[in-house]
């Protein structure tokens, strides 16, 4: 993934002038560096905060056309979703997961079982998978989703689509844009731009060193915003004035797979009011979402609502009354915040999802899209970036080639029996391993000092130390927070668990990190500070 050095290099590069300094390090502005930086141009790429600690690990984790998106005859994106889908899967299969969907139609929903059908007809000529939507008896959907009701089930539905560990993937582009050349700094964050004696033109950035204070000074060639929800706010202090994007807010619940045991996805209707709300299996829980409001409250700590956690409750309570539940089933929660372009919708479940590009001043703003699309807005950008670069210049740089790039951590689908043979890892760490890992878990267990360090950290975990150990010198972690909620995420799906991994985490990361005592409790109080975004406690009235 990331050379143990990668943040010292970075560093000791900022005195040369770079073709493109981006600014975000989410999945569109990862994209951008790898696409720029498989191209040949010399590539900076900055973070505020952590890679993908924004709206990128933040999402429902699916990569899918969008079903809602073609309700609402928005073609093109759910077209370009269902082609980069299949790439996804294709090229990066250690990331990216084939998942089937129930969809539930019921007796006098607002939207006919059979317009339902005939749009998952639409979605199947969309895409070039064999799979394709089926009809289900009841008892195929009971099977499937224990506890689903269907006493007034007018039709069952399934169809295919795709789910991926966002922070995973985000972090997977950006590790493969730093093995193409990229640079990468975290904890950095832009204050200002430089501009050009004559002209005023942005010809750079102003550099804030979040872990030592030092300002730094870099030249580019073209400045490229790529902050998702936060556009605007580097707009203004790079000088540009106006508003381009109106973030929306979605928020999620996790619950344990015990309390919800669905072998498939589940789309259901909400009571209230008609919207879709996903109920997606993962190993380490299932996932329910999502909600869209517009925010307008602070964009770096989004909360959950009271409202938004019970208007999911309600809906998957609805779904699966024989469950009973209730608000002790809720182990986690949290909110992440769509970069909408400002269309003057009321309702941002109306607005497009598009991408928007465009130039001001020697910056380039790139906001909107999907999860789904970053490579294709990733292509866009650069074509664009390269359009404003004299034409004897821009001849020098090779074609997009991302459409035949695999992902950082390729690795065989049977990695996990691999390493069950080979090193005698038990199975539910050899899962974790390579689901977290990718390649890289091979050589984390061919390394390993002693088998010991190949057994769970700790009871009812599938985290062992050598794993950990992995992240620390390979995964540009920089705080406890990086590695707790998103590399291994146990932060995100088990809060409490977190929590009380954090001893016997303790003495690996001091040893690994050369934390002293006083570094050790600064990132506990840091991490349980950013993890009450993610919990009960966190959710405001």
């Amino acid at each position: 993934m990331f050379h143990p050095q990668w943040r010292e290099t970075a560093l000791a590069s900022l005195d040369e002038a770079y073709d493109l300094v981006v600014v975000g390090a989410g999945i569109t502005g990862s994209g951008i560096a790898l696409d720029a930086a498989q191209r040949g141009l010399r590539t900076l790429l900055v973070e505020r905060d952590d890679v993908g600690a924004g709206t990128s690990s933040r999402s429902s984790k699916l990569i899918h056309g969008g079903l809602r998106y073609l309700k609402q005859m928005q073609f093109r994106i759910t077209r370009l979703a269902c082609r980069e889908r299949d790439r996804m899967l294709s090229l990066s299969p250690h990331l990216v997961f084939p998942i089937r969907f129930l969809y539930p139609a019921y007796r006098g929903d607002r939207t006919p079982g059979w317009q339902i059908d005939f749009g998952l007809w639409m979605y199947d000529r969309l895409t070039g998978r064999p799979d394709r939507h089926a009809q289900l008896a009841a008892e195929e959907l009971a099977a499937l989703a224990p506890g689903l009701d269907i006493s007034e089930l007018d039709r069952g539905l399934a169809y295919s689509d795709a789910m991926a560990d966002d922070a995973r993937l985000t972090l997977a582009v950006a590790a493969t844009a730093h093995h193409y050349g990229a640079h990468l700094l975290t904890r950095c964050e832009v204050t200002g731009a430089q501009r050009e004696a004559v002209g005023g033109a942005i010809a750079g950035v102003l550099l804030h060193d979040l872990t030592d204070g030092r300002t730094h000074r870099v030249r580019a060639r073209l400045v490229v915003n790529a902050t998702g929800a936060w556009t605007d706010a580097l707009r203004s202090r790079l000088g540009l004035a106006g508003s381009r994007v109106r973030p929306s807010r979605g928020i999620h619940l996790i619950i344990a797979r015990d309390r919800l045991p669905i072998e498939a996805a589940v789309t259901l209707l909400a009571p209230d009011d008609g919207r879709p709300v996903f109920l997606i299996p993962h190993p380490e829980g299932v996932l329910v979402g999502t909600t869209d409001h517009y925010h307008d409250g602070t964009l770096d700590d989004p909360r959950p609502t009271a409202a938004e956690v019970d208007y999911l409750l309600r809906a998957a309570a609805a779904a699966f009354p024989g469950r009973h539940l209730t608000l002790a089933d809720v182990r986690g929660t949290f909110a992440g915040l769509r970069p909408i372009l400002d269309t003057h919708a009321d309702d941002p479940s109306e607005a497009t999802r598009e991408e928007g590009i465009w130039d001001e001043d020697g910056a380039l703003s790139v906001a909107g899209g999907k999860l789904t699309t970053w490579r294709s807005t990733a292509e866009e950008a650069v074509d664009a970036a390269l359009r404003l670069m004299p034409e004897e210049e821009a001849r020098r740089f090779a074609p997009c080639a991302t459409k035949g790039t695999p992902l950082s951590g390729l690795a065989p689908t049977d990695l996990a029996e691999r390493l069950m043979r080979a090193f005698e890892v038990d199975a539910a760490v050899a899962r974790g391993m390579a689901r977290r890992l990718g390649a890289l878990a091979w050589t984390t267990a061919a390394a390993a000092r002693r088998h010991s360090e190949l057994r769970p950290v700790a009871p009812d975990t599938d985290l062992c130390p050598a794993e950990v150990r992995a992240h620390l010198r390979w995964g540009a972690v920089i705080h406890l927070e990086d590695l707790l909620l998103r590399r291994v995420r146990l932060g995100m799906w088990d809060p409490e668990q977190a929590v009380a991994m954090l001893r016997p985490l303790r003495p690996i990361l001091r040893s690994e990190m050369g934390w002293e005592w006083r570094r050790w409790k600064d990132e506990e109080d840091r991490f349980l500070s950013a993890l009450e975004g993610w919990t009960m406690a966190g959710v405001r009235g």
